[in-house]
C-alpha cells in the first residue's frame, strides 16, 4: 500500500492502524515532490491511499496520474478528505479514485475497506 501524505497526525494514525493488518506493508510519500509513474513502476503498490487534503492543491491531479498507469494491476485508487461534498467526492470519482472517504466520519468505512480489500488480495 502506498500513502500519499504528509506527515500530519492522521497519517500517523493510518500507518498504525494499517501495520496492525496482516500481509500489508505501507509507504509513506509527500505529494509535493511526488513522481508518481516512479513510485508506481518501483512499488507495484495494490492500494493507493491519497490525504486529498494534504496534497497541496495536487489531489485530483494525482489521482488522473495514477489511474492513468494502466498496466498489467492497476492499483485500487482511495481517496480521504476532510470536504464530503458531493460535488468534491464526485471530482474525485471522475479523476478516477474507486472510494472516496471522509475522514471525520468514515475513518471505520475506510479500514472496512481495506481490510476487505487485502482479504480479495491474498
Amino acid at each position: 500500500m502506498l500513502l500519499i501524505d504528509s506527515n500530519s497526525p492522521l497519517s500517523e494514525r493510518l500507518v498504525g492502524v494499517l501495520s496492525e493488518l496482516t500481509d500489508v506493508q505501507v509507504d509513506v510519500h509527500e505529494p509535493g515532490d511526488l513522481d508518481v509513474d516512479r513510485i508506481i513502476t518501483r512499488l507495484h503498490p495494490d492500494v493507493i491511499l491519497i490525504n486529498i487534503d494534504e496534497s497541496r492543491g495536487r489531489g485530483l491531479e494525482i489521482i488522473r496520474q495514477i489511474h492513468g498507469q494502466r498496466g498489467e494491476r492497476a492499483p485500487i485508487i482511495m481517496a480521504i478528505a476532510s470536504s464530503a461534498s458531493i460535488q468534491y467526492r464526485a471530482s474525485c470519482h471522475e479523476a478516477g479514485a474507486t472510494y472516496f472517504f471522509d475522514r471525520v466520519r468514515e475513518q471505520e468505512w475506510l479500514l472496512d475497506s481495506l481490510e476487505s480489500i487485502r482479504e480479495q488480495l491474498g
